[in-house]
């Protein structure tokens, strides 16, 4: 436990530095580059995404999960990333015309070219990153992506600068895993190369083509945000979309996946080892929760700094629609844990069977929503139904592996929901003051004592740096709620070091 404990503090540190990294550079780059320019490359970047799928095969997760692992498994897993991976490569080089001419938009050919180079160089990382995985040694993984993360943002911000637009992300897409290949070398004994062979290939196919599926419909499913608004809203549109989801994705994406990458092989081992999961599961997503929650409800009250603060003032359009996102990522924070815990325990027929009922579904309705309605409004509130939906049939296929004990786990959000109100107060008692004041309450007791805190004297929202005080002001609120809610988090160990001092060898709050 305590090396769980150790793994999953570096994952998480190594997500808050790669997560500092991007938000300098979404606070750079969103400045020196157009909607559009972003709005194009998240097109791109999706239809990329859903490619990257069908080259990994699922033979990252086949080598962590895999009871007896040999060489020869290695290498036939390494063969098949890399045999794939060509053909990927070959696909989309000839077919980017086409896909360039459904958008109606030739630079995406270039822009698809460049970026399917991706797809010779990555199978040289994935084998050698999963073993990594799968030992645990995620202090080498976190220099891996540190090193990779630091590369990418500077091709990024350098050519961005000197005007480059849309193609900086695309050269920062190819530096970032040109530079990942050399950590792992560096860090892998062997290297990227093993040897090539296929005589295993039939017990990764097993495994591999189950999990090909689920990602598969998982990543059109995402992907397929971007995929859509770009061909019926258009590349700027799609652009103001993706700035609102960025807020939410800081936790949803960047935070959990870190959380995700030390769960997998942990339940895995866990499995492997005949222990009972479900008190670990409640556990962890009550800690889950305690951290997202406050940190959705937080920039659900100020989308519009947080939007001006880490991109700047021309993303102010979408800022009604980061509260709709957020709500979505705090439904999703419940059962964010579930598809990784699937696999783990054996379940990967479940997790197949989930995704060809949710991902299709999902798609046509968004699809639906903005053919009908085409507003980018429609799309996020369709967002937080749909993820409202599906989390009941989420937790019925978990229970298919593992029986949910559902007093514990509400009784577990309740206190999570209980510390996020303590951390909340001070922030929305704030914002209900300046709405008060802009509907003509205290107008003659506050407006000239409170003018200075607004971006102008006739706008309702604030100057974009006080969110770094508000915020820093939620923290001992959000201590003594866990405290006083006697949340499981208190009760860590790591938590009480950080929490309380010593005081003559003793320790005392």
């Amino acid at each position: 436990m305590s090396s769980i404990r150790h793994s999953l503090a570096i994952s998480l540190i190594g997500r808050y530095v790669q997560i500092g990294i991007q938000l300098v550079s979404y606070f750079i780059l969103a400045r020196l580059l157009t909607p559009t320019d972003i709005g194009l490359f998240s097109v791109a970047s999706a239809a990329i995404g859903i490619a990257q799928v069908f080259r990994e095969f699922g033979v990252g997760s086949y080598l962590i999960q895999e009871k007896e692992l040999n060489e020869r498994k290695i290498a036939t897993a390494f063969t098949l990333t890399l045999l794939i991976g060509s053909i990927m490569f070959l696909s989309l080089y000839f077919l980017a015309p086409i896909i360039a001419g459904f958008y109606k938009d030739e630079r995406l050919i270039d822009v698809f070219r460049l970026l399917a180079f991706n797809f010779l160089i990555i199978p040289l990382n994935s084998t050698s990153l999963s073993l990594l995985r799968r030992d645990m040694k995620f202090t080498a993984i976190f220099w891996i992506n540190t090193f990779a993360a630091l590369v990418g943002v500077t091709v990024a911000i350098s050519l961005s600068y000197y005007g480059y637009g849309y193609y900086s992300l695309v050269w920062s897409s190819l530096g970032n895993t040109l530079a990942t290949g050399i950590a792992v070398s560096f860090f892998r004994q062997g290297g990227m190369f093993h040897r090539i062979t296929l005589c295993e290939w039939k017990a990764i196919s097993a495994f591999g083509s189950q999990m090909t599926v689920t990602s598969i419909t998982s990543e059109i499913s995402s992907n397929a945000n971007d995929l859509i608004l770009g061909r019926i809203l258009g590349f700027a549109q799609t652009g103001i979309v993706s700035r609102a989801q960025g807020i939410m994705y800081l936790f949803h994406r960047d935070i959990t996946a870190a959380i995700r990458g030390v769960a997998f092989p942990a339940f895995a081992t866990a499995h492997r080892e005949n222990r009972n999961l479900e008190a670990d599961f409640i556990k962890s997503v009550t800690i889950l929760t305690v951290f997202a929650w406050p940190f959705y409800g937080f920039f659900s009250l100020y989308p519009i700094e947080a939007l001006r603060l880490f991109f700047g003032p021309q993303w102010d359009e979408a800022g009604p629609l980061v509260p709709w996102f957020c709500a979505g990522g705090a439904v999703a924070a419940t059962c964010s844990l579930i598809p990784t815990l699937l696999p783990a325990l054996g379940g990967v027929k479940y997790l197949v069977r989930l995704h060809l009922l949710v991902d299709p579904l999902r798609i046509a309705t968004f699809a639906a929503v903005l053919y009908v309605f085409r507003t980018t409004e429609a799309f996020a509130i369709t967002f937080l139904v749909f993820f409202m939906l599906s989390t009941p049939l989420i937790f019925y296929f978990k229970n298919k592996v593992l029986p949910t004990r559902y007093k514990a786990l509400i009784a577990g959000l309740f206190k999570s929901l209980l510390v996020s109100a303590f951390a909340l107060a001070i922030p929305a008692l704030l914002v209900g003051w300046i709405y008060a004041e802009s509907i003509g309450f205290f107008q003659n007791v506050t407006h000239e004592h409170l003018t200075w805190l607004y971006k102008t004297p006739n706008t309702r929202y604030l100057k974009d740096w006080l969110l770094i005080p508000i915020g820093a002001l939620m923290v001992p609120s959000w201590i003594l709620g866990l405290i006083v809610t006697r949340h499981p988090l208190a009760d860590e160990a790591a938590f009480k070091k950080i929490v309380f001092y010593r005081i003559g060898g003793k320790c005392a709050a």
